[in-house]
Formats: C-alpha cells, sequence, structure tokens
C-alpha cells in the first residue's frame, strides 16, 4: 500500500502539483473532431452519475464533454476549465473559459475570421491569448497589446483534437499508427466520461490477472478469457508491455505513458484472419472523472481492405459493452479518487507497483527540469509508431499483420 503523502501526489492533476506537472508533459485527445467523418461508433454506459452539479450518465456527458460540433465548447481537462473553438478560418483554439475582462464565459463567445470574441464586451482572442480587439475602448487604446490570456496548442490528427497543457516548447505529438496511418480504416469510437481518477483506470490496464475473473463471466470473451493468466511485465522507456498466456494463448498489449493502452482486437470467436489495432486514450478530466476515446485501426494487407463477412462490423463497441460494463463498475466502486492506503496488494499486482515506480520517476524527471520517459522530441517523434512491435493476439496470425 502506499503512503498518504505518495497517494496524494500520485492523484493530484491540477498546475503546479508534481503529478499535475508530469501530466502536462504530454499530448491528450480532448474531443472527436466535427471534421472527422469516417465511421464513428458510442459506447453506451448509462448507469447514473453526476457531474459538473448535474445528473446524467457517462454516455450523455461523454457526448457533451467529447464531441465537439465546431461551435465553443467548454471541456474540463487536468482539473482546469477551457473552452475548445474554431473560427471561422477553420482555425482550433482552446483558451482558459473565462474572458479576462469581467470573467464572463467564453463558452457564449462569437467566432471571428480570426479568434473568439467574447458576447459580454467583444474582447477577442486568438490560438495563441493574443488579444486582437476591445470594441469599447477608445481607438487610439494600446490596452489590448497589454493583455494575454491562457492558451493551449491544439492539433488534429485521426479525427481526434489534441492539447498539451504544459509549459515550454512542446514535444512531438506521437505518431500512433492508429491515429497516424492512412492505408486501412480508422473508426473513432467515444468511450464516454467515467467518475474515476485516471489513475484507478490505468491500473487496471496492467493488472490482466482481473481478466480471466471480471471478464471470465457473462462477456462475449469468456470462453477465451475464463482462464486466469499467467502474467509477466517488460518495462521499457516509454512504458510497459504486459504478457498474457493461457495454455498455448498468448496475448500482449502495451501500456504507454502517461494513459494510453494499445491493444490487439481480434475478430469474434477469432474466425476472421484480418489485422486489427486499437489505442484506448484516457484523458483525465480532474480528480474524480476521466474521459476515454477508442480508436480502431484496420490496415490494408496486400494492398486490399477487408471484405467483412456477414454479421461483423469494423467498431469494437457493440463487441466490448459488458467488458467495459464490468471494467466501469469495478473501477468506479474504488471510491473519487481510491485511497490507496488500505488496500493490500498481492504477487500478481507486480504491474501496478511497476507504473506507480515510473510514474513517481517521471514526476522526480519533470521537478528536475528533465523529459520524463514517453516525450518524443526531434527526430524521434518523426517515426509512426508500429502496435505490431507491442501487441499481438493468438487469435490473429502474425502473417496477416505483416
Amino acid at each position: 500500500m502506499l503512503s498518504q503523502r505518495d497517494n496524494e501526489i500520485l492523484t493530484q492533476v491540477a498546475p503546479g502539483t508534481p503529478c499535475g506537472e508530469w501530466l502536462r508533459r504530454f499530448w491528450f485527445p480532448i474531443a472527436i473532431s466535427e471534421r472527422w467523418d469516417g465511421p464513428r461508433a458510442q459506447l453506451r454506459l448509462d448507469e447514473p452519475m453526476r457531474f459538473r452539479e448535474r445528473d446524467g450518465t457517462p454516455t450523455a456527458f461523454g457526448r457533451s464533454q467529447m464531441d465537439f460540433a465546431g461551435k465553443p465548447m467548454p471541456v474540463r481537462i487536468l482539473g482546469e476549465e477551457l473552452v475548445l473553438y474554431r473560427d471561422l478560418s477553420g482555425r482550433l483554439g482552446l483558451l482558459d473559459i473565462n474572458c479576462p475582462h469581467r470573467r464572463s464565459s467564453l463558452e457564449y463567445g462569437r467566432p471571428r475570421e480570426h479568434g473568439l470574441a467574447c458576447a459580454y464586451h467583444g474582447w477577442t482572442f486568438d490560438e495563441s491569448g493574443r488579444c486582437l480587439a476591445m470594441p469599447g475602448e477608445p481607438k487610439d487604446s494600446t490596452f489590448k497589446d497589454k493583455v494575454r490570456h491562457t492558451a493551449y496548442p491544439v492539433r488534429e490528427l485521426g479525427g481526434l483534437v489534441w492539447a498539451y497543457l504544459g509549459k515550454g516548447e512542446p514535444p512531438a505529438l506521437p505518431l500512433l499508427d492508429v491515429v497516424a496511418r492512412e492505408d486501412g480504416i480508422r473508426v473513432v469510437e467515444n468511450f464516454c466520461l467515467w467518475p474515476a481518477h485516471w489513475l484507478q483506470i490505468v491500473e487496471n490496464s496492467v493488472d490482466q490477472v482481473h481478466t480471466g475473473i471480471l471478464h471470465g463471466e457473462d462477456s462475449a470473451r469468456a470462453d477465451v478469457w475464463s482462464r486466469i493468466p499467467e502474467v509477466d511485465w517488460v518495462p521499457d522507456d516509454a512504458g510497459i508491455q504486459t504478457v498474457q498466456i493461457r495454455g498455448d494463448y498468448r496475448r500482449t498489449n502495451y501500456l504507454r505513458l502517461p494513459t494510453t493502452i494499445l491493444l490487439n482486437q481480434p475478430w469474434p470467436g477469432g474466425k476472421f484472419d484480418w489485422p486489427r489495432y486499437s489505442a484506448i486514450f484516457r484523458t483525465p478530466v480532474d480528480e474524480s472523472h476521466t474521459q476515454l476515446i477508442h480508436v480502431t485501426f484496420v490496415p490494408e494487407v496486400n494492398g486490399q481492405r477487408p471484405v467483412l463477412p456477414e454479421g461483423m462490423e469494423l467498431p469494437v463497441a457493440n463487441l466490448v459493452q459488458t467488458l467495459f460494463l464490468q471494467d466501469y463498475r469495478a473501477v468506479v466502486s474504488q471510491g473519487r479518487p481510491f485511497d490507496r492506503t488500505r488496500e493490500r496488494l498481492g504477487t500478481t499486482d507486480r504491474g501496478i507497483i511497476l507504473l506507480r515506480k515510473m510514474i513517481m520517476d517521471g514526476i522526480a524527471d519533470v521537478a528536475a527540469g528533465r523529459d520524463p520517459d514517453g516525450v518524443l522530441r526531434g527526430h524521434a517523434g518523426d517515426r509512426v509508431l508500429s502496435s505490431m512491435e507491442k501487441v499481438t493476439d493468438g487469435l490473429m496470425s502474425v502473417r496477416a499483420a505483416e
């Protein structure tokens, strides 16, 4: 179990906190772009929850927090209240939600050809936070040149809007194949807003023993996962590969720091021999909520796209509906956030211990002024990162992957 101090360090996300500053050294997807015109899907989690002092469901809040429609949309990321918008020229911006003039909300702002204008007094800010206009001030006033608003870099990749909330020059946005490759079919899936701390969800990804118990009954993969696997963990400078063995069935996944899990998604029953890779991005919203976006990529094989057998579909959401409800209940019921001073870890929890150590090492790196593991800069960020290097599944042949 952790000490109270270490548990507090690991569960804080606000700017200026040790873990919050570590998280801010990475890019996070914050929304699904309205310009994404490929396949989409929605996970259904209809259990009641509360967010922003309102009642709703993980599915409903996931849509309101992540489905960007182009107009100004309030988003809470890493404990900060922000507004995502697209101006009339097509540029994306991410600003502190409150106008620095009289603190009116910019979620009601009016997009201009360049920037977003506050609806209250018209103060207009561009994507860098520079003030472009103050209509109520004298025409010869230079006051606008003295005002800067909090703004963060945003990018679009793979149908998602990504944000960097850190200080200084942003690192490279990792070119994971599931979001960067174009020679295949990409499916973007909203996996809801969860009322759980991000680390509880991420720890579940290195706790593969649970798959043979929690998912060993009543799930679409119970026939495969009903046996508790033998598990090993292989760390590297960007994350942890988890190896799971059930007799002659071997599966690996990869947790890429800070929060992304890379998976192979075999087709139902393993009867269709075609690679299908996926990433589940977990973006910390605050200390009690996390948003999940799932992206699946089905690559071409020998220049051909798959022709799916009858009854199969590209989105994964329907296949994992029961699995994720099981995970949701197990994770959310731990508390918000989970009090790790009360847990009792066993020998099969080595992956969780390893993950926490890697995070604490990353926090120490940031405090010392160094980039933590997993951050890419320069030419290291130019290469498309192949899922096949880290994730495998015995139900998918290596021949098809190659």
